[in-house]
């Protein structure tokens, strides 16, 4: 019988399903929206309904606009896609992939950056060759909207210099945009903008096109495609009413101008030829799908070359919510796509939320599996970030296969990542020797690049979990 030693225990209360940060434009331009919201639960039948969001439909295509993406000593394996610049394994590693950073980094924190994020989204080439410069292979997305066109007044990056938005030119295509049975273009009931015909093949051609144009113009390593979940459009896509999208309409409802397909159906047909015209250029396509609490969404998300998972693990599921999300994110990483998990913090100082974000994560981290939580400005760190596990020594292939005394746990080289989803406390014993970590500080990395917060380690045979709560414990 071992011996008990200290016991700490990580309370952490549920709060609402976060919503994404969007895009900053500099001063005077409207900036890329929020991305798609989280939230609902799987067992009622209702997805989350999407936060504020814009981004933005491309801008030009025109000739040349493939040439130069693939490169010469392309590397393979993100995705499946030959990538121009390498995504970093993960396997044995927390890697940060950033959102947006401020377009004003000071020397020292473009070399914080650099040394301690793997990537970041919604750069002009003004702002990512400095930090390109200090590391050639970080890693920058475009930003985009999946099947939106952005709203008139609101502006995207659209040729790696400047911000802009072609509705100009989209709005002269009526065909390209989804009208309801009244013949009226339905827009987003959040921030007016508009939902677009997945059927229509010169609108999927044309959003091919310039997918691509914009990433050759910016440098970018890929497209993170916003608001893209089927699942939204239930409560989203309603302005005018939609009913055929209302509900379970997107899995339900066959439509006659997508050929008696489903939305789902179309979608999915439509997202298979876009990441294979990225595919192609040596841009992996990843959309933001929201974090797989909508019971009935039976969207296959793995068609694409990744995955960006917004809301992902966030302590208010409902524990039948984050089986389902975890298992879905497992497959994924299983699969090698590129996984980028994101969540939000109310304050940098909520730590059994970090630990909670960071367990989560190192329970479903694969070989291009990247994160990112701040509270208020992408430009944070936090040191739990560092925490060495090494690789995993267990991985699941649902959910179910982590399940240990009423909790969820996974073994690594150099520890453990545990975590709690339930409404009710557990308690995980751990062989003598281990170490149970405690992150102190952490938030803004201030002027002088200096790296903030730190660890501190204590001896544990037991780690009591509170409800919704999680820990990290080296051997």
């Amino acid at each position: 019988m071992r011996r008990l030693a200290v016991a700490r225990v990580f309370g952490l209360a549920a709060v609402a399903a976060g919503c994404g940060g969007g895009g900053t434009a500099p001063a005077g331009a409207g900036g890329a929206g929020a991305h798609a919201g989280t939230g609902g639960s799987a067992a009622a039948g209702v997805g989350g309904s999407a936060s504020p969001g814009s981004g933005g439909a491309t801008g030009v295509g025109g000739a040349g606009a493939t040439a130069g993406s693939g490169g010469s000593g392309a590397t393979a394996g993100s995705g499946g896609v030959a990538t121009k610049r390498p995504w970093p394994d993960s396997t044995a590693k927390t890697l940060v992939l950033a959102d947006q950073l401020p377009g004003s980094l000071t020397a020292a924190q473009q070399m914080f950056v650099v040394t301690h994020m793997v990537g970041t989204q919604k750069l002009t080439l003004a702002q990512s060759q400095p930090l390109r410069a200090l590391q050639p292979n970080f890693l920058v997305l475009h930003y985009h909207l999946a099947i939106w066109q952005s709203a008139p007044s609101v502006t995207f990056i659209v040729d790696g210099m400047s911000w802009g938005n072609d509705y100009p030119t989209v709005t002269t295509h009526e065909s390209w945009f989804w009208h309801n049975q009244a013949g009226m273009r339905v827009a987003s009931n959040n921030d007016g903008k508009l939902l677009m015909n997945l059927g229509d093949s010169g609108f999927a051609a044309y959003w091919a096109q310039s997918f691509i144009a914009q990433s050759v113009a910016g440098d970018y390593d890929g497209v993170f495609a916003d608001s893209a979940s089927p699942a939204l459009l239930q409560a989203e896509a309603q302005s005018p009413a939609e009913p055929r999208l209302a509900g379970t309409g997107a899995r339900d409802t066959a439509i006659a101008e997508l050929g008696g397909q489903t939305y789902i159906q179309a979608w999915q047909t439509f997202m298979t030829g876009l990441d294979a015209a990225l595919r192609a250029q040596g841009l992996p396509l990843i959309p933001n799908t929201s974090a797989f609490t909508t019971g009935w969404d039976n969207t296959n998300y793995g068609l694409t070359a990744g995955a960006f998972i917004e809301g992902f693990a966030d302590p208010s599921f409902a524990v039948a919510d984050w089986q389902h999300s975890t298992t879905q994110i497992l497959d994924l990483a299983a699969k090698h796509k590129i996984v980028i998990v994101q969540n939000y913090l109310g304050s940098t100082g909520d730590v059994a939320k970090r630990l909670y974000y960071l367990a989560n994560y190192l329970l479903v981290r694969g070989d291009k599996t990247y994160i990112d939580y701040f509270a208020s400005d992408p430009l944070e760190w936090y040191p739990e970030w560092g925490i060495d596990l090494g690789a995993p020594v267990k991985t699941g292939a649902t959910v179910a296969d982590l399940a240990v005394g009423g909790a969820y746990e996974r073994e690594f080289a150099k520890g453990w990542a545990a975590v709690n989803p339930g409404a009710s406390s557990v308690t995980l014993t751990f062989p003598t020797g281990a170490r149970l970590a405690t992150p102190q500080g952490g938030g803004a990395i201030d002027a002088a690049g200096d790296e903030p917060g730190t660890i501190s380690y204590a001896g544990v045979t037991s780690v009591s979990l509170a409800a919704h709560a999680a820990a990290i414990v080296l051997k």
